[in-house]
């Protein structure tokens, strides 16, 4: 096994900073027992989601993840990154570029990439540019004409717009409204021992079923106050190892979602 080989884990460093590690097989296997990403994991299985599809394929995406159901993972990673998720977005490229649940194309996973870079996060972008390091002439001009027609998709031009659109709804649904049950989320206090909210890298996200003033926060239903939220969790540090050869074939999965968050 070549122990550059590029993976990804998505975990909490601490309670104010996400880091994305590269790590061999091994490695991976060890983070599934350490016991603060298996509680990060916790978190993002008891968060609500209602009205946030781009938390819900990233949550369900890095659960998934992390019991190596990589189909599963990029099914979930795609409805995250419809709704201008650029974690979701990030990880369908390095999933492309390792073959983990497609197969290796480093090309596609280029094209990822760069729509994961589009906001300049510093390290979705070094992340970006060090495949780019590995890919030929020929290779990037494909990557372009990829990258080209996904942005049509999943572009912050048309994906945010998707995302506004559930926030709105959603705000519609609980205003007025701190009782009782609406569509398939419960307000109102319904289990035992409630936090009433996680902190998953640096965001506040309300635990499903426990009510709580996080569910009702300005800054998860005001669009531009909830991308600046989303935006400020990706100001850490990220650590790149090694970029694998790979082939240049593509698949696309096909994602509907079928969690209850």
């Amino acid at each position: 096994m070549n122990p550059h080989r590029l993976k990804y884990l998505v975990l909490a460093l601490s309670c104010v900073a996400p880091l994305i590690a590269i790590a061999t097989d091994a490695t991976h296997d060890e983070m599934q027992r350490d016991p603060a990403i298996q509680k990060m994991v916790r978190a993002m299985d008891d968060a609500s989601t209602w009205y946030h599809p781009d938390l819900y394929g990233e949550f369900a995406g890095v659960r998934r993840y992390m019991n190596k159901d990589y189909s599963g993972a990029m099914k979930y990673f795609e409805i995250g990154a419809y709704y201008a998720d650029k974690l979701s977005q990030l990880s369908i490229g390095l999933m492309y570029v390792n073959g983990e649940g497609v197969a290796k194309d480093p090309v596609t996973g280029y094209a990822w990439l760069e729509l994961a870079a589009e906001r300049d996060y510093p390290e979705f972008v070094a992340t970006r540019d060090r495949v780019k390091a590995t890919l030929t002439p020929d290779e990037m001009q494909r990557a372009r004409g990829i990258h080209d027609t996904l942005a049509l998709r999943y572009a912050d031009t048309v994906a945010k717009p998707r995302m506004e659109t559930q926030l709105a709804l959603g705000k519609m649904e609980i205003t007025g409204s701190h009782l009782g049950a609406l569509g398939n989320i419960v307000h109102a206090r319904s289990k035992d021992n409630c936090s009433g909210a996680n902190i998953i890298g640096n965001q506040v996200v309300p635990e499903a079923g426990c009510g709580g003033d996080a569910i009702y926060a300005e800054a998860r239903w005001q669009p531009e106050k909830y991308f600046a939220s989303r935006d400020a969790q990706w100001k850490a540090t990220v650590t790149v190892g090694d970029i694998a050869p790979g082939g240049d074939s593509s698949a696309k999965p096909d994602a509907k979602p079928d969690d209850k968050h």
